[in-house]
């Protein structure tokens, strides 16, 4: 996981995790005696949004892995690649 004052590895995924921090603060922003509060700790509220992004990520890539093409049944071998140029 990439740390508070080392960006995320994939930008795509910093872009995810702002969007995520800013939907969260929304969520968690209260209004008390007309001051404004966040709870929990929005640095906190941060590293979340960077944990999350990043599984999001790899859940993401793993679906889109086992939507790919299968290799079912099949098998094979140089020498049959090798019988294609002939």
């Amino acid at each position: 996981m990439a740390s508070p004052t080392q960006p995320a590895a994939n930008p795509g995924t910093q872009d995810l995790a702002s969007r995520i921090y800013v939907e969260l603060v929304g969520r968690a922003f209260l209004r008390a005696d007309n001051t404004a509060v966040i709870k929990p700790d929005p640095a906190e509220l941060a590293k979340l949004s960077l944990q999350l992004a990043e599984i999001f990520r790899k859940a993401e890539k793993a679906a889109g892995a086992s939507a790919g093409p299968q290799n079912v049944g099949y098998n094979v071998e140089l020498a049959d690649m090798a019988k294609w140029h002939k």
